[in-house]
């Protein structure tokens, strides 16, 4: 583990007071101290950032999960003890990096959690939060993308080419540049390698609104597009805007929850795309271009059985569509978008009940040792045709779908074996009818 402190990381432990601004520096407009943490780390789990000060009084700031930020918060000036720590299945707090930091007043202190996470680095940002802007907003840069290379990264306005753009800086991983100051306006973003005037990554047009200073975070995506290079902005809130590659495609899988429609084939825009994708059956991901396609499916002998369904794909996004038969006992369809997460401390599992027996379903995700009635992990209504998700504590699971009638009298309508969820994957979890006149749950990765 190493603790960066640095403006510009070029070595270890060198720090960063304002980026050009003297240590003794103070604004008449912020006058406390003020401490924030982006997520950077891949292989991350939900972080929690944990403030000690001299009395030995402990304060949570807030948690992350990857490639998100805590709020911003402010603090008496003064030097803490701080841990960042996870949760682990047992809800016990498990100490991932521990060390000290002093909090100046009128300082932003920005702490950035990257590379693995078992061993992880931390970079540390303290500039002196600037009240004099009055129509121009501050831009650093901290490049979280591969170690061994380096990055060129222009900014234009957006009604401009990349021909047009400004360089703003070159950065080697971990680096942090001096801050630059720009208008408030619509822009977009560029990366290149050093010293090329190739784009390798275009960014959709942003709008930098506030007078206030934004931290760019250009980094690679994990997750089931993972290589895929994106930009986080991180400003004064939780939100951290995360700006995608335009030419960065996209990918969907198919799930046929229908029993009897046998060998299907999906075209997309009229164009075969999967073929013979029998009942019960999750398709490979296919990658497109992001768009909207138009989708058709026929069945054995060739019928049609969903006309021109809409699936919607955004650069970057991941998602599945799951094949059903709706109330009027015709084939229908629901999207499903993906988590890009990381998918190892941490599980978002996605839910789709097509069953339409019963207004509304629960389902409850139990541990060894508990029951329905001591698991805090549960969606206790999920209506037919509807979808929602869930995120569960890496851990061994059994689930359990349950209808409860007007009484509060439950009927147990399927279960799974106990799951230990392989790490890195996306999981789909259907609740369906199967061929027995019986329900079961599908639970897919």
């Amino acid at each position: 583990m190493r603790f960066l402190t640095p403006c510009l990381v070029f070595s270890q432990l060198v720090m960063l007071t304002g980026c050009g601004s003297s240590s003794d520096d103070t604004s008449s407009t912020y006058t406390s101290s003020y401490i924030q943490l982006y997520n950077g780390s891949a292989n991350s789990a939900n972080t929690r950032l944990i403030l000690t000060d001299s009395d030995d009084s402990s304060y949570l700031i807030g948690s992350a999960s990857y490639t998100d930020a805590t709020s911003l918060v402010d603090y008496t000036p003064d030097t803490y003890q701080f841990t960042l720590s996870r949760l682990n299945s047992s809800g016990d707090d498990v100490s991932v990096l521990e060390s000290e930091i002093e909090l100046k007043q009128s300082y932003k202190h920005l702490l950035l959690l990257s590379d693995d996470y078992a061993s992880p680095d931390l970079l540390h940002i303290a500039f002196l939060r600037d009240d004099s802007l009055t129509d121009n907003f501050k831009l650093y840069v901290a490049n979280l993308l591969s170690a061994d290379h380096s990055y060129d990264l222009y900014i234009s306005n957006s009604e401009q080419a990349f021909a047009d753009a400004t360089l703003v800086t070159t950065l080697s991983y971990q680096q942090i540049s001096e801050p630059v100051e720009f208008a408030l306006g619509n822009y977009k973003i560029y990366l290149t390698d050093a010293g090329s005037r190739e784009p390798v990554f275009i960014s959709p047009t942003y709008h930098f609104s506030y007078l206030t200073e934004y931290v760019l975070v250009p980094r690679l995506a994990s997750g089931p597009l993972r290589g895929n290079i994106a930009v986080d902005i991180i400003g004064n809130s939780t939100t951290v805007s995360t700006l995608s590659d335009l030419d960065a495609v996209a990918q969907f899988r198919l799930y046929n929850s229908i029993d009897n429609l046998l060998n299907t084939q999906v075209m997309l825009n009229n164009e075969t795309l999967l073929t013979e994708l029998s009942s019960d059956t999750f398709s490979d991901y296919v990658q497109l271009d992001a768009a909207d396609y138009r989708l058709t499916a026929t069945d054995s002998s060739n019928a049609i059985v969903i006309k021109n369904a809409l699936l919607t794909l955004n650069q970057g996004e991941s998602k599945a569509m799951v094949l059903y038969t709706n109330e009027y006992n015709a084939a229908s369809a629901i999207v499903v978008e993906e988590s890009l997460l990381p998918q190892i401390y941490d599980f978002d599992i996605n839910v789709v009940n097509v069953i339409a027996d019963y207004t509304a379903l629960s389902l409850y995700f139990v541990a060894p040792s508990q029951t329905i009635d001591t698991t805090d992990l549960y969606i206790s209504s999920l209506k037919y045709a509807a979808q929602t998700a869930i995120s569960l504590p890496d851990g061994e699971y059994r689930v359990l779908l349950v209808h409860t009638d007007s009484n509060s009298n439950k009927t147990l309508l399927a279960e799974t074996d106990f799951e230990q969820f392989v790490t890195g994957s996306n999981y789909l979890l259907i609740a369906e009818p199967d061929e027995n006149y019986s329900y079961k749950l599908s639970l897919l990765r």
